[in-house]
């Protein structure tokens, strides 16, 4: 999981995001603060005043300076609700960067389970060739012998071309593993340790349930989706609202008029405006801004109900996965211990190959099951994880 959160582009992807949503929540709050400007031209030409107070033509050097301080004192709802639509979008963008984490890490460990059921079934194939050729060999023994009919030899060869064909899935399968566990990881799927147990989970569903409330990372976009509509609707409805800031000037001029003109000015006092009217468009998006708050309810809601289902069903499905990870370790002892008394059967002539066959294909079946069930254990815990934004 360390490995895939260093390697997964995805997640980069999603961390850059939420830095640059935390660095626009940083410009809005910086919205309310004072500013500071400076501007200046200078140019070069040739003023001719037509003989006008005595002046003739003259070359000048026209230039100006103007440097500024301007302070909102009032700005009607826009700033406080672009501070506010901001940071819901910081909000939205962390707890996006929260679920692909946890999503990541599911499937890691989905791709961990997965290598190691491919792994476990690759080897009880390999076994199942192993011992049905032996079958099938001493079946062509015994049947030159005259002890078994050539019935015996028929299913001996047919159960060997099904555990080849077993086989070619399953070396297909572990190279499918193997494949997406290093895309995830960039590591080698050679040397798995055994999947450990699962990680903390609440113990009761309402305990599931009440985390989900508190940290999935679906809830929490959903909820800031909704914070970030009503910054909207109040930036829109702000617009038919007048601004006012303070403000204080000093301007330099040099050569702009006549010849040798110069103009100084220093001034400080109140700006104001009001866009008082605007054909209804003010109206108009105040209105949308308001069906975009009702639009993020619902899908807030939307979100809490689906992620309720999703976490019932999960805990339903850790519970399942569990007892059938058990089980499915008392069928693997219970046909290995099968399979060794029916092979000493079949050696005393007490069953027939068909028997012995039965058993080897139910031992490797039953061996394939609990490797795919421990690892299936494992995905169910994941994801209940990732659903509660544990990951």
């Amino acid at each position: 999981m360390v490995a895939a959160e260093a390697h997964a582009p995805m997640l980069a992807v999603a961390k850059a995001e939420a830095e640059a949503a935390d660095k626009r929540a940083d410009a809005a709050r910086a919205a309310a603060g004072p500013t500071a400007t400076l501007t200046g031209t200078i140019g070069w030409g040739r003023l001719d005043p037509g003989g006008y107070f005595g002046l003739t033509a003259t070359d000048v050097t026209p230039r100006a300076a103007q440097v500024g301080i301007e302070q909102p004192l009032f700005a009607g709802g826009r700033i406080s609700g672009a501070r506010n639509a901001a940071r819901a979008s910081a909000e939205a963008a962390q707890a996006g960067l929260v679920g692909r984490r946890a999503a990541l890490r599911a499937d890691v460990a989905t791709s961990f389970g997965g290598v190691l059921a491919a792994n476990a079934g690759l080897k009880a194939a390999q076994d199942l060739v192993n011992a049905v050729e032996i079958a099938a060999a001493q079946a062509q023994l015994r049947f030159k012998a005259g002890e078994v009919p050539s019935t015996d030899v028929s299913q001996a060869e047919a159960r060997l071309a099904e555990a080849q064909a077993v086989l070619a899935n399953a070396i297909a399968q572990r190279e499918t593993m193997h494949a997406r566990f290093n895309r995830l990881t960039g590591l080698s799927a050679d040397s798995l340790a055994a999947l450990p147990a699962n990680p903390p989970l609440p113990t009761t569903l309402d305990e599931a349930l009440a985390e989900a409330e508190k940290r999935s990372p679906a809830i929490a976009q959903a909820e800031a989706g909704l914070n970030a509509a009503r910054g909207q609707a109040r930036i829109a409805k702000a617009e038919g609202l007048p601004q006012v800031a303070a403000y204080a000037e000093a301007s330099s001029v040099r050569d702009q008029f006549f010849p040798g003109y110069r103009g100084d000015l220093a001034s400080a006092g109140l700006r104001g405006r009001w866009n008082f009217f605007a054909s209804g468009r003010i109206k108009a998006e105040g209105d949308a801004g308001d069906a975009a708050v009702r639009a993020a309810q619902a899908r807030l809601a939307d979100a809490r109900g689906t992620v309720r289902e999703m976490v019932i069903a999960a805990f339903a499905g850790v519970k399942a996965a569990n007892e059938a990870a058990n089980a499915a370790l008392r069928q693997q002892a219970a046909s290995e211990a099968a399979l060794a008394s029916v092979k000493q059967e079949v050696r005393v002539g007490l069953k027939p190959t068909l028997a012995l066959l039965d058993a080897e294909r139910e031992a490797a079946q039953a061996a394939m099951q609990a490797a795919s069930a421990q690892a299936q254990r494992a995905t169910a815990a994941w994801n209940l994880k990732a659903l509660l934004g544990q990951g």
